[in-house]
């Protein structure tokens, strides 16, 4: 009696595989992955399912879904990025980022300037270095209390790389290279506001920043704010909300790859001056500038609302 039932079982369930993968007798058949998004089966990914699914049915009961992704995989390659290496799936994958600090990049980029001799610019104490000054207090404490000896070691900043390569005439994409090549090792740390979607560091931010506040040293003005529509911006939503008394226009961004926090602050209001405004209308969306991720909406606010 129990060979008997356990034979209808697989019965049912071979019978369940084959209408599942050839529901209508087509060429071609849809299913859906675990998060239920349609997936198109060729005939000849619908045959590897089946044969694998008939083998599956001979031993035990098989997981369709296992079976579905089994045979996609078995005949879909990887398509990667050539210029990043990473790989382009219909799942969120996350990356891996740059470590990070909180120095805020206008004190970073006034030290380059003061360090590379501007005049009128004195150099500043960033987070960073205060946070060190205080471990090195804290060692010099232990070694008085216990006479062990502790030595806090050095390490490149980004600061310093910035400096020695305009001091040498170092390109752009040169520097570019040296600065994620550092932070990929692990290096050096960067502000938060350069770590762009895909995990690397906003070189273009930083330089950009330079440049504006060499200008503003020398007298010249602040940027003004860009007058921005979504005909000219990739990824800008407008809509206009009715309220009680008025109607407001709201401004919406959807994160492109590439994209920094510091760059999206640049885009909408001409400089990096205005990145926290941004951040904060999105605190339920972002845990941290450096979090950004390729299709977020993001909230931008208009100055007078910051």
């Amino acid at each position: 009696m129990i060979r008997i039932v356990v034979a209808l079982t697989a019965f049912a369930v071979f019978v369940c595989a084959l209408i599942v993968f050839r529901p209508f007798g087509g060429d071609d058949t849809q299913v859906a992955d675990r998060l239920g998004t349609p997936v198109e089966v060729t005939p000849e990914v619908a045959n590897v399912a089946e044969d694998i699914a008939t083998e599956a049915t001979r031993a035990a009961t098989p997981d369709i879904t296992s079976v579905v992704d089994a045979a996609l995989a078995a005949t879909t390659p990887l398509i990667t990025d050539p210029d990043t290496g990473l790989i382009d799936a219909p799942r969120r994958v996350d990356v891996a980022r740059p470590n990070t600090d909180d120095t805020h990049l206008n004190d970073m980029t006034n030290n380059v300037l003061a360090e590379l001799g501007f005049a009128g610019v004195e150099p500043v104490t960033t987070n960073s270095q205060v946070l060190r000054e205080s471990t090195s207090e804290i060692l010099a404490g232990i070694e008085a209390a216990t006479g062990q000896r502790s030595v806090l070691q050095e390490r490149d900043t980004l600061e310093a790389i910035v400096v020695a390569a305009l001091r040498s005439g170092t390109s752009d994409e040169d520097i570019d290279t040296m600065v994620n090549e550092a932070a990929a090792a692990g290096t050096v740390a960067v502000p938060e506001i350069l770590v762009t979607s895909d995990g690397r560091v906003d070189t273009h931010v930083l330089l950009d920043n330079i440049i504006v506040q060499a200008q503003i040293a020398a007298g010249g003005p602040a940027p003004a704010i860009p007058d921005v529509s979504p005909d000219e911006v990739d990824g800008m939503e407008v809509r206009i909300v009715q309220q009680a008394t008025d109607t407001v226009q709201a401004r919406f961004y959807t994160v492109q790859r590439g994209d920094s926090l510091g760059a999206i602050s640049i885009k909408f209001f001409g400089s990096i001056e205005h990145f926290e405004a941004i951040f904060e209308a999105n605190r339920g969306l972002l845990s941290s500038p450096d979090r950004i991720r390729v299709g977020q909406r993001l909230v931008i606010p208009q100055l007078d609302e910051a």
